[in-house]
């Protein structure tokens, strides 16, 4: 039996034991004073009548003054009955109280325990905890079966084409099979990120030189793509680089894909002890209705057929989930869009912690 059950117990069996003792008692009280002790009382008794000056005598039996003395205390027996049920009514107030505190002081430990249960320690969980507790760590289970299905439906899809068109270039020696090869790789470091998990262990990564590597890759195919960033500011995140890398990779190629040749801006800024990184674009942009689904898994806005706004964003948001940020939308049709990622500060965390 579980200590707080044992103290349950152990405070039930006290209250009791006094409410029966207390009741005991006040019966003993009251019978003793109405039964007095027939043989230490003479059997007869006189009272005088003074009339007019006139003095009479009657007499008066034991039994009829045991009867009175009854009678006087069957008068008071409601006010004794009320007592009794008060006592009850407030003993079986302080029990419940006291219970109540007992079940939130042992509700609080069973939230902090489960609060520190990652996915690899899901044993320690007892099988009688409450409910409220349980569904946290139901929503935890959910959470990680739907990043098990997404992987899944990714690796199904994504790698079984790039595997297929392999195979087909590979046979005519194709000179595309060097960019497909490429492609393979970085689908594979998606799965990776896909299938990763906040209880992973982070490092602290330059942002900064994360962006400027990714621009300059991209630059050399689209040169209209900036960068800024000040040079004398901290930029440090905690989180991947593979994951930061993938992010920032789909969010240039969707930039590209749907940029219409014109410029794209990349700059990162440090405010509120956070590191905010924008991707701004001049293309196509998208309706409120279609940024409310913008990171949705397998949403795909425009009906091109380019691999694009639909998987690529959804690890975008999962990457910003993982590194405890964030990432928000501005756009309007035909004006182009602007992606911005929000990370907290590396050293803002840490003396946090």
């Amino acid at each position: 039996m579980p200590s707080i059950s044992k103290k349950k117990w152990l405070l039930i069996s006290i209250g009791t034991f006094l409410l029966i003792l207390m009741i005991c008692l006040s019966f003993y009280f009251f019978i003793s004073k109405s039964d007095a002790d027939m043989q230490n009382i003479p059997q007869i008794y006189y009272y005088d009548n003074l009339r007019t000056q006139v003095i009479t005598r009657s007499t008066i039996t034991a039994k009829q003054l045991h009867d009175y003395f009854r009678q006087a205390f069957y008068q008071y027996l409601p006010l004794l009955i009320a007592m009794i049920c008060f006592c009850i009514l407030l003993f079986s107030f302080i029990i419940l109280y006291g219970v109540r505190i007992l079940d939130k002081k042992h509700s609080k430990e069973i939230a902090d325990d489960l609060m520190q249960v990652s996915y690899d320690r899901i044993d320690l969980v007892k099988a009688n905890d409450l409910k409220a507790e349980y569904q946290i760590l139901h929503q935890k289970m959910t959470a990680f079966e739907e990043d098990q299905k997404r992987l899944h439906a990714y690796i199904s899809h994504e790698q079984k084409n790039l595997i297929m068109l392999l195979k087909a270039r590979i046979q005519s020696n194709d000179p595309q099979i060097t960019r497909d090869i490429d492609k393979l790789s970085q689908s594979i470091d998606d799965i990776l990120a896909l299938s990763a998990h906040q209880d992973m262990q982070k490092t602290i990564c330059d942002l900064a030189m994360i962006a400027a590597e990714q621009c300059d890759r991209y630059r050399s195919i689209y040169p209209s793509l900036s960068f800024q960033f000040d040079e004398e500011a901290d930029y440090s995140i905690l989180g991947k680089e593979q994951w930061l890398r993938r992010a920032l990779d789909n969010l240039l190629e969707n930039a590209v894909k749907y940029g219409d040749q014109k410029p794209i801006e990349v700059s990162l800024r440090q405010a509120y002890n956070s590191v905010l990184l924008y991707v701004q674009d001049r293309g196509k942009g998208m309706s409120e209705v279609q940024q409310e689904r913008i990171f949705d898994y397998g949403y795909r806005i425009h009906t091109l057929k380019k691999d694009g706004y639909g998987i690529g964003l959804s690890l975008v948001c999962h990457v910003c989930e993982l590194c405890d940020g964030f990432i928000h939308v501005k756009s309007y049709p035909d004006q182009g869009s602007t992606f911005i990622l929000a990370f907290p500060l590396a050293d803002h965390r840490q003396n946090i912690t």
